[in-house]
């Protein structure tokens, strides 16, 4: 009896809940967001505090349409890469935007466009390429992505940043 009475509390549980928002669901919409760690060049741990849901909550977060040097990829850059984004980006209140397809990644990773704050027109996203700090994932659709592939090819011609470096990927 104990034990159909516990599953009958599982039951009713389920479907009280089941019309329920996830107390971990994210509204991707445009919002603020703080960027509580940078993990390297181009993943960055944010929280968003004026979320009505769960505002304490951290997500781990890759720049869309950008892919920084890693392990693997040009490591002699990956550093300073990582110095950069750190600089920019730690402890910083960040306007966060979201693409029309993919949010997350595979693993859970959001997918961000992000601003400073104070200057939501300077798309940081741009301005890693354009800078010559990373380079566009070609495998991986983006609305932007035309727009980064041309900041891209500006960058590799000017040899500016990694593209001017002993070590610049090979792409």
């Amino acid at each position: 009896m104990r034990g159909l009475l516990r599953w009958w509390w599982i039951g009713a549980a389920l479907l009280l809940s089941a019309g329920l928002p996830s107390a971990h669901a994210l509204v991707f919409e445009p919002q603020v967001a703080v960027v509580t760690r940078v993990v390297d060049g181009d993943t960055l741990v944010l929280r968003f505090p004026d979320a009505p849901q769960r505002p304490g909550v951290e997500y781990r977060a890759n720049l869309l349409g950008v892919d920084a040097p890693g392990r693997g990829e040009a490591e002699c850059a990956a550093a300073y890469v990582a110095d950069i984004a750190h600089r920019l980006l730690q402890g910083r209140r960040v306007w966060v935007e979201w693409d029309s397809r993919d949010r997350r990644t595979g693993d859970g990773r959001l997918l961000v466009y992000i601003h400073h704050l104070d200057e939501r027109d300077a798309d940081l996203n741009a301005t890693y390429i354009e800078q010559g700090w990373g380079w566009v994932p070609r495998a991986y659709p983006a609305d932007r992505k035309v727009q980064y592939l041309k900041l891209e090819q500006q960058a590799r011609a000017a040899q500016r940043g990694l593209w001017g470096m002993a070590c610049a990927p090979a792409r």
